[in-house]
């Protein structure tokens, strides 16, 4: 019933309209659903509709018509899908982790900063979730540890660092829906296989939505929802959308040729 947490939610749009304020239709007739444990990626060119999924998830705003569902599926009997419009807002965002590309941290500690997604944890439990995201390791040569004051959007930090601690308070959260909205884009390679490998621990057992530009982050995923216009035109496997005509395999090949670009420009083959 409502008020207690699902433990392993789904996720179901039917037919889903939506305009912002004031403006055209942006999204049109949207379906998908989406299992516990999967993984799933969101693709298309800018203003295709990916944002505006993520903002209808976290019901930042409520559709215009069709439904938007919680399923719970934790139970042996299927249960009646939970219609967004009757849900709180704090329900919802309760089965919910973000990591975004932008760092939402805080003028504060780097304990308070994790520990921001489970106020009740204890500092085993918080020194758990930083080694799981691979970001104990600096925090110990921090002047005072785990008690260092990161400054103003965790100015004193490192771009991967600031990746790492908002890695941490998702583990800490521990919810069974994770958001990924271009969580590694703004790294360097050698940053980005560290949190990338702190990405895989948090992914573990949870429903996955994932916002990446770059294709080469989400070849490991279990299905591709490829938008265009505000519309839904194909979804698959990463291996059989690059093996058909589409914005995918379009998008693919550019970011392909573009790297071999990049790689014969300093000689390297």
């Amino acid at each position: 019933k409502q008020g207690e947490l699902i433990k392993q939610p789904g996720i179901e749009f039917q037919d889903v309209h939506f305009s912002y304020a004031e403006s055209e239709e942006v999204m049109h007739g949207i379906t998908f659903s989406i299992k516990p444990g999967e993984k799933v990626a969101l693709v298309g060119e800018s203003g295709a509709g990916k944002s505006t999924i993520i903002n209808l998830i976290l019901k930042l705003y409520n559709a215009n018509s069709g439904t938007i569902s919680l399923v719970d599926q934790s139970r042996a009997k299927a249960t009646t899908p939970l219609d967004y419009t009757s849900l709180p807002h704090n329900f919802i965002r309760q089965h919910i982790s973000l990591v975004f590309q932008d760092n939402q941290l805080f003028s504060t500690t780097i304990r308070e900063n994790v520990a921001y997604s489970n106020l009740n944890a204890n500092s085993e439990e918080i020194e758990t979730a930083l080694r799981q995201a691979n970001a104990w390791s600096f925090v110990q040569k921090l002047p005072q540890g785990i008690k260092t004051e990161i400054g103003e959007r965790g100015i004193k930090l490192s771009g991967g660092q600031k990746q790492r601690l908002q890695i941490a308070r998702a583990i800490l959260a521990n919810r069974p829906i994770l958001i990924l909205d271009e969580a590694t884009s703004s790294l360097d390679s050698k940053t980005e296989v560290e949190v990338q490998d702190a990405l895989e621990k948090l992914m573990e057992g949870k429903l996955v939505i994932i916002i990446a530009h770059r294709l080469s982050t989400i070849q490991s995923v279990d299905r591709i929802l490829v938008l265009d216009d505000g519309k839904l035109i194909d979804s698959g496997s990463p291996s059989e959308l690059a093996g058909r005509k589409g914005i995918y395999s379009t998008l693919l090949k550019y970011q392909i040729q573009g790297n071999k670009k990049l790689l014969a420009s300093y000689e390297i083959y």
